[in-house]
């Protein structure tokens, strides 16, 4: 991944097996750690163990936080 402070990632789960997953993920949490933003899109359900902003394109507000 690159030290970029925005990642824009389409689909990053994709393919991928449950170690990939839980890798990618990390990387995910130590580039936020790092004063890092990431936006992505996922069908895939995030397991960050952290705040993390979404943005719901379902629900008529568009944001929720979880």
């Amino acid at each position: 991944m690159s030290r970029a402070p925005l990642w824009i990632l389409d689909e990053p789960f994709t393919a991928i097996d449950k170690k990939g997953v839980a890798a990618k993920e990390a990387l995910l949490v130590e580039h936020a750690a790092r004063g890092g933003t990431v936006m992505l899109t996922t069908h895939h359900e995030l397991d960050l163990n952290r705040h993390v902003r979404r943005i719901n394109l379902d629900e008529p507000s568009g944001t929720k936080c979880a």
